[in-house]
Parts: C-alpha cells; structure tokens; sequence
C-alpha cells in the first residue's frame, strides 16, 4: 500500500477516538473514513483527478476530529494544518501539500466554498458520498446515542439531503439511483 504508513496513523487515532466516544472500536474507520477514501479514489479515476492528492486528503479530511472532537466546527482548518505538518515533516513539496490542505479545507458540506480543483471536488463529493454508502449507520449512531425513532429519522434524512445537495452535478448524477432510494426508506 504506497501510504501504508498513514493509514495506519489514521486507522489508530480512529480506535482511539471510537474509545473515546464509546463506540465499537472499527466504526469511525469502517462507516467513514474507508468509504471516503474509495470513494475519492473511485472519482479521481472516474474524473482524472491527480490520485495521490486526493488519498491523502481523503485520509485526513476529518483527522482533527479524530484528535479531539471539540475540533469539530473547525476541524477542516485544523485537520489541513495537521495534514500539512505531517506531509512537510515527510518531505512533500509545498505544491503538494497546498493542493492537499485545499482538498482538505473544501470537504465539508456545512461550510459550503467554491472548489476550484477536480482534486477537491473528488474528496467533498466522497466525504458526501460516504453518508449515502452508511446512513444505517448513522441511524443507530443516533438511537445510540438516545434519539426516538422520528429524530433519527429527521437527523439522517436531513443529512443525506444535505450531503447531496453538495455534491458536483456529475456525483449527483452518478448517485442519483442511491439517493432516491434512500430517501423512499428514510420516513
């Protein structure tokens, strides 16, 4: 694996993090990050995007929160800045890093800003994607967490609304199919 070293970072500090937040240790990882990651590398192939930014962006778009939490409103500044720490310590250039942390800084879908690379449209629309792939997930994340039935329901059917409203016309229509299904289950 040509980033073995930082898919292992993430994969621990998402244990430690599902620790933290008393989930079952593989949640955050296997309900998340890993769909992110296939599924900003499935569009960097589909779209022609320059793979390797997009891998590492999508490994560490939400690495901030991974870290702590309370990070979460700005976890795409903290998590790029992060990002850059690591990559510069490695020896990447600042071309590089630079596209990575635009990647990075762009993926949320509450803070909405212009993406001027296929690069950063690939990791959002991934990021998106990866809500649409787990949204059973994110049900019983919510009853998990002592929600009724209809608030799970609103909070899921809101989020993938919103994820997809996100997303670039050609995601949009390459998840269409997945979308409506969904949202004839969601109540």
């Amino acid at each position: 694996m040509k980033y073995e070293k930082y898919y292992k970072l993430i994969k621990e500090q998402s244990e430690i993090f599902d620790k933290s937040q008393n989930c079952k240790i593989g949640q955050t990882w296997n309900y998340h990050l890993l769909p992110v990651i296939k599924n900003a590398c499935l569009l960097a192939d589909k779209y022609g995007a320059d793979k390797d930014i997009v891998e590492i962006a999508a490994l560490f778009h939400d690495y901030a929160d991974l870290i702590d939490f309370d990070n979460r409103d700005n976890h795409h500044i903290i998590g790029a800045n992060l990002a850059e720490e690591i990559l510069a310590k490695d020896g990447y250039d600042m071309d590089f890093i630079n596209r990575v942390k635009l990647c990075i800084n762009n993926h949320r879908a509450s803070v909405v800003r212009e993406k001027f690379s296929i690069e950063e449209i690939c990791v959002a629309d991934a990021d998106a994607l990866s809500h649409l792939d787990s949204f059973v997930e994110l049900i019983c994340w919510r009853a998990y967490l002592g929600e009724d039935i209809m608030s799970c329901n609103n909070f899921v059917k809101n989020k993938i609304q919103k994820s997809y409203n996100k997303m670039s016309k050609e995601t949009k229509e390459y998840s269409k199919e997945k979308f409506d299904s969904i949202m004839r289950v969601l109540l």
